[in-house]
């Protein structure tokens, strides 16, 4: 007897899928220009020209220098190397992990991350679309990537060369793969793992869903390979005196953190890209309170998203990252630490979800607040109202500039709490139910 033939790709609508296809050249080729008309000469940081300055400052350079001892947390690194300035404290393992391009001549290397950033987008709209309930669907592909090219983090990511897709693809998979595949699940929680702001709200949310067995061999993998790399720095810092490099590093690490929050776009009171909610009450109070408060709120703000993926999970009620349960976690993991614009493309999977209603979760709800929804997690990656380029070309109020950089925190924040509710709601729902049948 003969097995049953798979299912092969399928176009879906064909009208969608040329317009979305169309729509996604147009945007490529618009990104692409713009990097090679506003491209950044390695060296300080120019903001009229910043084409692949992330691939150059967070990737490139650091990378070379790691892998030939050197700390890029240092001073003598930026001194050293054609960089704007040190890395901030993310695990060294994102540096090895694009050590092949590093390798290479710059230009050569700018290339193939460009060309990888490509596989990546296509990688996270096929994922995406099959877990909404469109799986082998090209229409629904192309639009998933035809929205990550046109959103404020899909276009910077491009255009900037930063890492962003790998972590938002990581995430996704850590979150699919956790209950079936926890060593996959473990694996890219070694990629999220790259950025402390990532792995530490994620790391409590999948805790609450009962993904133990991932968080605990993801834990190993990452202490493990960070504190394998950052031994090798140490021990060229200390000139083969590891515990002396140690405490080098150590220095270090602070004051490239200093050197960070001192940064307009990295502190939370005059930032204008920042999404948590911290960030939001720092600009309207006019003071930074520290990290010690930036991370009770964070511990603060999880309490409920926790208990609500907790008891779903309870439930067999989890639908996966494009579904309500998605929607909780990743509008949590935005809005209780630092995250900067570029991180909102982590939205695109609850937001096709609901856009798409095939899962229960969504189904459920009502189409005017499933739009609500849609349009408050959408939101940040549409406001250009807060970015560099508007904020600067207008001279505009200070309230204003306020109002127009806290939106995007503002839009997600509610999005949690109204994500949460449904949550309750159906819950509380059952059980009247159940208590009517029993009456």
């Amino acid at each position: 007897m003969s097995a049953a033939p798979r299912e092969g790709w399928t176009v879906g609508n064909r009208t969608v899928a040329i317009i979305a296809a169309m729509l996604l050249l147009a945007g490529l080729v618009a990104t692409f220009s713009r990097i090679v008309v506003d491209y950044q000469t390695p060296g300080p940081f120019d903001p009229e020209n910043q084409g692949l300055c992330d691939f150059h400052n967070g990737i490139y350079f650091p990378t070379r220098a790691v892998l030939a001892g050197e700390s890029p947390y240092s001073d003598a690194y930026a001194a050293k190397y054609p960089v704007a300035r040190q890395i901030p404290f993310f695990s060294p393992v994102i540096l090895l992990m694009h050590a092949p391009l590093a390798l290479l001549p710059l230009h050569v290397g700018e290339v193939l991350n460009v060309i990888l950033q490509l596989f990546l987008l296509a990688a996270i709209a096929v994922l995406v679309a099959r877990e909404a309930g469109y799986p082998k669907r090209y229409d629904a592909v192309l639009c998933i990537a035809m929205a990550m090219v046109y959103s404020r983090g899909g276009h910077i990511t491009l255009f900037n060369g930063y890492f962003t897709f790998q972590l938002v693809l990581a995430t996704f998979l850590s979150v699919v793969w956790a209950d079936r595949r926890p060593v996959r699940a473990a694996f890219a929680l070694l990629v999220v793992s790259a950025k402390p702001t990532y792995i530490l709200p994620l790391g409590f949310l999948m805790l609450a869903r009962g993904n133990w067995r991932a968080l605990i061999i993801g834990a190993v993998l990452s202490i493990a390979g960070a504190a394998l790399l950052l031994a090798w720095i140490a021990h060229h810092e200390g000139d083969g005196d590891i515990v002396a490099g140690v405490s080098i590093l150590q220095q270090q690490i602070v004051d490239t953190q200093e050197v960070h929050r001192s940064m307009d776009d990295e502190s939370p009171v005059y930032s204008w890209t920042r999404l948590d909610l911290f960030a939001i009450i720092a600009k309207w109070r006019g003071e930074d309170p520290g990290d010690l408060p930036h991370i009770l709120a964070m511990a603060a703000l999880l309490v409920v998203p926790m208990w609500v993926l907790f008891v779903r999970a309870r439930r067999g009620e989890d639908d996966g990252i494009a579904g309500v349960t998605g929607g909780v976690l990743l509008t949590a993991l935005l809005v209780s630490l630092y995250h900067q614009s570029y991180d909102s493309l982590l939205m695109i999977a609850p937001v096709a979800g609901a856009w798409m209603a095939r899962l229960d979760g969504w189904s459920n709800v009502s189409p005017k607040l499933r739009w609500l929804l849609c349009a408050l997690m959408a939101f940040p990656a549409l406001n250009y109202l807060s970015t560099r380029t508007f904020l600067l070309r207008f001279d505009l109020p200070e309230v204003v500039v306020r109002v127009f950089t806290s939106l995007n925190g503002i839009c997600l924040a509610i999005s949690l709490v109204i994500l949460c509710w449904i949550a309750f709601r159906k819950r509380a729902d059952q059980e009247n139910q159940v208590s009517g049948n029993a009456q």
